[in-house]
């Protein structure tokens, strides 16, 4: 899975194009070369991965304590089901010339769903299904990115299999093994703003939607782990964007944050570490998530998240609870979720790109900050 940059969205339609912020819309769309059909079920089945995601999502988003105001996210017909747009590429898949993979066809989908039915040039958050035939058969690409202000894009690959979806599934069972239904919903989570995450083992609740593929977490964990989470950190991102609130207010707004009194407190005894600091903003940030990204974590995909909230005067303690157990150096990425659904750092970007990064040495009286 690879994080499409944001600015391949922002090169065709820039954030200052659109004057008064607008609240954006989930586009779901189905795309297939000139010479293949949509199969049978796609209604059913979309509708199915609809519920299930957005089910998923407000689960977690209240288990955390991050309850949205708005629990439907997906545009719906008058029976319920999921609206799809419906489109073909001009490219057959019997030339050769309709790609496989490594193609970035969201943007391909976006376009030609905006001309076909005619929508307007609005920052959607785009979820692209490319289907190119039954298995083994299957486009490989799978990306997304996006933001609170730019909305997002996301494509996947469409498996088309019998059987059935319920909100009660575990994440990994088989079948939704099969049908790739988390790296589905992951890139989804990209296009909503999401970066990668890891699991806090202490917890036990399985794998996090931002972290590694099933195979790669089971091979990581020496489990066969069926449960899938959304974590704090992913429900803090999302507690605040537009598509969960219900209002575009300030959207296209970055905060000019600033972090102030930053120190580290260690609890041998309870071998834990506690980052305190003050944060002011023009846009009030109503949490703090820090990425540990240290040296035993392998991969982004297992950095492990903290979360606090910010108390009314800006203050904030992060109780790290799973410290690196090494001597070693690592970095804290530490960002704000503000009041207009914007993640940032630096006040300067969105994202996790655009952390405010504290090094640091451990040993045995815990985390050092380097200054």
């Amino acid at each position: 899975m690879r994080y499409l940059l944001l600015s391949v969205l922002l090169l065709f339609f820039p954030i200052s194009a659109f004057g008064q912020p607008k609240m954006p819309k989930v586009q779901m769309v189905f795309l297939t070369p000139a010479d293949v059909d949509a199969p049978a079920g796609v209604s059913r089945r979309l509708t199915q991965v609809a519920d299930y995601t957005e089910a998923m999502l407000v689960k977690w988003m209240k288990v955390w304590d991050y309850p949205p105001k708005r629990e439907q996210i997906f545009q719906r017909n008058t029976d319920g089901s999921v609206k799809i747009l419906f489109v073909k590429s001009p490219e057959t898949l019997a030339s050769g010339k309709f790609p496989l993979k490594d193609g970035n066809l969201s943007r391909k989908g976006k376009l030609l769903a905006m001309q076909k039915y005619k929508i307007p040039k609005t920052l959607d958050v785009w979820w692209v299904w490319v289907y190119v035939g039954d298995p083994p058969l299957k486009y490989s690409s799978y990306l997304g990115s996006g933001s609170a202000a730019a909305g997002g894009l996301s494509q996947v690959n469409y498996t088309n299999l019998p059987g059935e979806i319920s909100p009660e599934d575990k994440l990994a069972k088989p079948f939704l093994k099969e049908l790739t239904l988390k790296g589905t919903i992951h890139e989804f989570g990209h296009a909503l703003g999401l970066p990668h995450n890891g699991p806090l083992i202490k917890r036990d609740l399985g794998m996090p939607l931002m972290g590694a593929t099933i195979a790669n977490y089971r091979r990581v964990m020496k489990n066969k782990e069926e449960r899938g989470y959304v974590t704090e950190a992913s429900a803090a991102i999302l507690w605040k964007l537009p598509l969960f609130t219900g209002t575009a207010q300030r959207r296209y707004m970055i905060p000019k944050v600033k972090w102030h009194d930053i120190a580290v407190k260690n609890d041998r005894q309870k071998r834990v570490a506690h980052l305190t600091g003050r944060i002011t903003s023009n846009v009030p940030a109503h949490s703090v998530i820090v990425y540990d990204t240290a040296p035993d974590v392998q991969t982004q995909y297992f950095q492990k998240p903290y979360v606090a909230r910010v108390e009314k005067d800006g203050t904030f303690e992060i109780t790290i609870s799973e410290p690196v157990s090494v001597q070693a150096k690592g970095v804290l990425k530490v960002v704000a979720c503000c009041e207009n659904g914007t993640m940032t750092g630096d006040g300067k970007s969105r994202g996790l790109k655009s952390a405010h990064e504290i090094k640091y040495r451990t040993s045995r009286t815990g985390y050092q900050l380097i200054k």
